[in-house]
């Protein structure tokens, strides 16, 4: 086998190497992306401690004839990433393959199956092995990608509140759902879900490019008051109007003390008096739940002190 034919299948290799750590990406290198050439110059970089251009790459890896052998110093490098000790190391591998083919024909057509499973058995094996690394990442990433992300409705980020609690509705039953570890084949389009949390109201599954997702609509009042506790806002005339507006008149407020020390009761005087002129103390608070008029306005606050 000559030298330049070996640096094909070379090339090849190299693909099946990449695509250990990106199994997604293409089989091909006619369709490899620029993202994908610099992920691959920063992977042989990580594996061999050498760097190779990204014009290198597109010169003599993406372009699909090679009309000359490229530097033995730059075959080093991607034999080494392959698993190789060096290009010989390589070359070698696939030459004496061919020996071995060529004995193992002159005994005759009853031997030349057995003498097939010979070629490259050092490719060969490497292939396989990549193979294998491949489909196992493609099937953890796989996994790892069939779970439903929550959004928030409005603003379409993330809801890593950890007291949200999720539940689907099947057959007239409450099923609960972990919200960090949704499985796609856990909900339909049409599911019914139950929100049970301070500061969201509404649950649903939307389908978005083909992708489920659950949205949370927020409660807009609960969302300002949990603001007015977690903020430092200074400006106290403002937290004054704002907290009239969203608190009814008849707010009670129920405080449960560190160690089972009992309950602190509050009005609404009382509550937005602390609110106002906000402590330390009060940024530990949370919020258990919330109850509410038909003006939305905020009649009963449970919280914990942490």
């Amino acid at each position: 086998m000559d030298q330049l034919t070996a640096f094909y299948k070379l090339k090849q290799l190299v693909l099946l190497r990449y695509r250990e750590e990106y199994p997604y990406v293409s089989p091909e290198w006619k369709t490899f992306s620029s993202k994908d050439i610099l992920q691959l110059i920063d992977s042989i970089e990580n594996a061999t401690k050498q760097r190779i251009s990204e014009k290198w790459i597109y010169t003599h890896l993406k372009t699909a004839e090679n009309e000359k052998l490229p530097r033995k110093d730059m075959l080093d490098i991607l034999s080494g990433y392959c698993r190789f000790e060096s290009w010989d190391a390589f070359f070698y591998s696939l030459n004496d393959s061919a020996e071995i083919i060529s004995d193992q024909q002159r005994l005759g057509t009853k031997r030349r199956k057995r003498v097939l499973l010979l070629i490259g058995p050092a490719v060969l094996i490497a292939g396989i092995f990549l193979w294998v690394k491949t489909s196992q990442k493609e099937e953890v990433v796989s996994k790892k990608e069939l779970k439903v992300p929550v959004k928030d409705f409005y603003t379409q980020e993330a809801i890593e509140d950890t007291t949200v609690q999720l539940f689907v509705k099947e057959n007239g039953n409450l099923k609960p759902l972990k919200t960090n570890n949704i499985p796609v084949s856990a909900l339909k389009k049409e599911s019914k879900l139950v929100v049970e949390s301070p500061f969201y109201s509404e649950a649903a599954v939307e389908v978005k490019e083909n992708k489920k997702i659950i949205v949370l609509k927020p409660d807009d009042y609960a969302m300002m008051l949990k603001a007015f506790i977690q903020s430092d806002i200074k400006d106290w005339e403002t937290r004054k109007i704002q907290l009239d507006n969203i608190l009814s008149e008849n707010l009670e407020v129920l405080v449960h003390l560190q160690n089972s020390l009992g309950i602190e009761y509050m009005n609404k005087e009382e509550f937005a008096q602390k609110l106002i002129i906000p402590t330390v103390a009060i940024k530990h608070w949370q919020i258990l739940s919330l109850e509410q008029d038909s003006m939305q306005r905020i009649t009963k606050i449970r919280i914990k002190q942490k």
